[in-house]
């Protein structure tokens, strides 16, 4: 693949050097805030991004849907890593589903979290039948990220809601008050340098059961953006999960 890097963090360092291992063309790489020899561009335009025949965006929030509109200007399909704009996410999708470029996001590329969330839904099935057991979600991050939670912590709290009967909503602030049964609470913790840690946990009195999805490396992340680029190339135009990819390897 030719390759579009949109962020130069320490994401976007992984999926260069894997990128690269992999035999993939990086021909440009395009960050504002990087002084990395290696940035061709410090703005975003179609021009900046070159001859790319994908993009692959782990960058900041911030004028994500200006970005995405340079994407579709260029008719470039992306990969959007980035987290952090989840009150946009309804209508970047409404805007994008029927786009004539293809745009694949998710709070979370590594392909063993997507195992995980699907072990946790079909844990969540079997939890509707058992009242006793109540579930809390928690996750931990290093000191330096971005966001909190995290984009995969809102992907499980979205999983639990549409799964839980008794479950209506996610709360992910700090709880000065009793927490309401409708109710999911999300607890995020940051420090040193942990590359994520979600668990979602099940409750009673007599026991606990949990469910827990460890990173080892950032390299999980870039591997699973690398193959979401490479499965986009063969799509139509639209707006996509990294779920639609998963489909074709698991039941979802």
């Amino acid at each position: 693949m030719r390759i579009a890097l949109v962020g130069f963090g320490k994401m976007g360092h992984v999926v260069y050097t894997l990128a690269t291992q992999l035999g993939h063309t990086v021909v440009s790489i395009i960050d504002p805030h990087s002084h990395d020899s290696l940035v061709t561009d410090k703005t975003l335009t179609v021009e900046s991004l070159g001859n790319a025949e994908i993009v692959i965006e782990f960058s900041h929030h911030e004028g994500i849907k200006e970005r995405l509109h340079t994407y579709q200007e260029g008719h470039i399909p992306c990969v959007i890593a980035t987290t952090g704009w989840y009150d946009l996410l309804p209508e970047i999708t409404d805007t994008y589903k029927e786009s004539s470029t293809a745009i694949l996001w998710s709070g979370n590329f590594a392909l063993g979290v997507h195992l995980f969330f699907s072990i946790v839904r079909s844990a969540s099935r079997i939890m509707n039948s058992f009242s006793d057991y109540d579930v809390v979600v928690q996750e931990l991050f290093h000191a330096k990220k971005g966001d909190s939670p995290s984009g995969t912590s809102h992907m499980i709290g979205s999983i639990l809601t549409e799964e839980l009967s008794h479950k209506e909503s996610v709360v992910t602030s700090r709880l000065d008050r009793k927490r309401e049964e409708s109710e999911i609470h999300i607890a995020s913790a940051r420090g040193g340098s942990n590359p994520g840690v979600h668990s979602v946990i099940f409750d009673s009195n007599e026991d606990s059961i949990e469910i827990t999805h460890r990173a080892r490396s950032r390299e999980g992340f870039a591997k699973g953006a690398l193959q979401a680029g490479s499965w986009l190339l063969t799509q139509q135009g639209g707006f996509y999960t990294l779920n639609d990819m998963m489909k074709e390897l698991i039941e979802i």
